[in-house]
């Protein structure tokens, strides 16, 4: 049997009682609990710590597993683990506190604060910063593309001056939402120009401490080292492995170190009326902000607002080598769920939302499945959708007519039958997308927009396809460099394919240093996966250098010749 560890705040015969739910009795709860760990844990493995608050009282408090396999320590309540992402909610809550004492607006431009960042070509705010909508570059892919090992010693002010040296944005600021780990670590140095205090002693005196997280600390420095610290574990084999990053002393975008106990309190506080931050908690659970196209932005204060099976959903992941967290409110029915945990094979997301569906079963909406109806259209429209439509990130999709088939080609010549269900959309049975041709009013048409994972995406008609044959591809051949990255990435010509090499410390982290190219349109060619990359020329129509248009957190990377 597991040793299970639990802190009940009620007695065993409270019916615990929800918004329009099916009471439930906490030995239901507890069972349902077990239920779920045991399907992801087993006895002497890495484990993890998960509480369930209920209208501004702590229902459960659950712990299991072990904190540390070389001297078999069992997971406890004041257990400290590194909640990796899940600390952006605490440095959006510290700018917040500045913001509503007059320090600081949200809509400053984040050089007033840190005169020594870039100049870039847009104005960036401090808002900008909070919603992921900067478009300046996530710093852990700015280190990677350097070639540099993330588990270099790595210190606030590395983070700082990589982030001053690379001032090619992603995009212009307030039109799109892009994660990124470095906004948030600039936040944290915002919130230092303002208070005059080191961010970590910020954070002890304005959050930890009046909330009540006495374990709590951010690792800013070897030296800074408590006994109860769990170790981070992976899977290796049929066992476990050490992989707790251990010389990662940034901060802003995590690196909080806290136990089941203290975050349990810092919930508290901000769900309850009388509780600190609920005014902070009251916006979070929010979405408030747009984009300059309009769409509803979904991240607010360091939450993502959702809905899952029609119940809304506030919430943060968290993961760094060895560690998940998830920390989930369901506003709606006063509910937070917390879940920390020690080994990167639990889900704690899954585990979680596990606890909500059962918690607010009578709730929960089973969104029914999509069902696509195919229907007899005029073959002859498909000559008029046929072409190629290139995507915002730079792939080209290509429409065929034949006869009376329509067909999507992929880049490298996979091909998938298009099925319609009007006159203008059409739906794929090989896969769960679907796309629709925009027709113009003189009857031209020329966009086509995809639909896939809740996306919809524009795409406009290329004009001009343009080959290229294997005499041409070794001129593509060569060693380019990014002079601010300070790396280099060879493309090889070998047995008729171009290869892409990546520095070598994409093998530890990402599981390959090569990309085989595939040939898209002109200059245009498809990493196997690295998205697309453009090559560029110059006056003399000479291959000069090329672009990675989209890799996620980082966009447009120009490297040359």
């Amino acid at each position: 049997m597991k040793k299970i560890i639990v802190s009940l705040l009620i007695t065993k015969c409270l019916v615990i009682s929800t918004l329009s739910a099916t009471p439930v009795s906490t030995a239901q709860l507890q069972q349902r609990v077990d239920s779920l760990i045991s399907l992801q844990h087993s006895a002497g493995q890495p484990g993890g710590a998960i509480a369930i608050i209920h209208d501004g009282k702590l229902l459960l408090s659950k712990t299991f597993g072990l904190m540390n396999l070389e001297y078999n320590r069992p997971v406890e309540e004041n257990t400290l683990f590194d909640i990796a992402s899940v600390a952006k909610q605490f440095t959006a809550y510290a700018v917040w506190m500045l913001h509503s004492q007059g320090k600081l607006h949200l809509d400053d431009d984040i050089r007033l604060y840190l005169p020594q960042l870039p100049r870039y070509d847009y104005t960036i705010t401090i808002r900008n910063l909070i919603q992921h909508t900067s478009g300046i570059a996530s710093t852990d892919w700015l280190r990677l593309l350097s070639g540099m090992s993330l588990d270099e010693v790595w210190y606030q002010e590395d983070e700082f001056n990589i982030i001053k040296k690379y001032p090619t944005l992603n995009f212009e600021p307030g039109t799109s939402h892009v994660y990124s780990n470095a906004g948030y670590s600039l936040l944290a140095q915002i919130v230092e120009s303002v208070s005059g205090m080191t961010f970590p002693e910020y954070s002890q005196k304005h959050i930890f401490r009046p909330m009540g997280m006495n374990h709590s600390f951010i690792k800013y420095s070897p030296e800074v080292y408590r006994e109860n610290m769990a170790r981070g574990y992976g899977k290796s084999g049929e066992g476990f492995t050490d992989i707790t990053s251990a010389d990662e002393y940034s901060y802003g975008g995590g690196n909080i170190h806290t136990s089941l106990s203290d975050i349990t309190q810092w919930a508290i506080n901000l769900m309850s009326k009388q509780g600190k931050g609920h005014d902070f908690y009251l916006h979070a659970i929010e979405p408030y902000n747009t984009l300059q196209n309009g769409d509803t932005l979904n991240y607010t204060y360091g939450f993502y607002v959702r809905k899952h099976k029609e119940i809304k959903v506030v919430e943060h992941s968290g993961g760094v080598p060895g560690f998940r967290n998830n920390i989930m409110f369901c506003p709606n029915h006063k509910l937070a769920i917390i879940v920390l945990s020690n080994t990167e094979t639990l889900s704690t997301r899954a585990l979680a939302l596990g606890v909500a569906e059962f918690f607010l079963a009578d709730n929960i909406q089973e969104t029914p499945a999509v069902t696509r109806e195919e229907t007899e259209v005029d073959p002859s429209l498909f000559f008029d959708y046929q072409g190629v439509y290139e995507m915002a990130d730079g792939m080209e999709l290509q429409f065929v007519a034949e006869k009376d088939t329509f067909w999507l080609v992929m880049p490298g010549d996979s091909r998938f039958q298009l099925f319609a269900e009007s006159d203008t959309h059409f739906f794929l049975k090989a896969f769960d997308a679907q796309c629709t041709f925009v027709r113009e009013p003189n009857g031209e048409v020329n966009q086509m927009i995809w639909h896939q994972r809740g996306s919809n995406v524009t795409s406009n008609r290329v004009e001009e396809i343009i080959s290229v044959n294997k005499e041409q591809l070794p001129t593509f051949a060569g060693t380019y460099h990014h002079p601010t990255l300070n790396a280099a990435y060879p493309v090889t010509f070998e047995n008729d394919t171009l290869t892409l090499h990546f520095p070598e410390i994409f093998s530890k982290y990402l599981g390959f240093n090569t990309s085989s190219l595939s040939h898209i349109n002109g200059d245009k060619f498809l990493t196997e996966r690295m998205g697309v990359m453009e090559f560029t020329r110059d006056e003399n129509k000479k291959v000069n250098g090329f672009i990675l248009r989209d890799i996620g957190r980082l966009q447009n990377v120009v490297f040359t010749l």
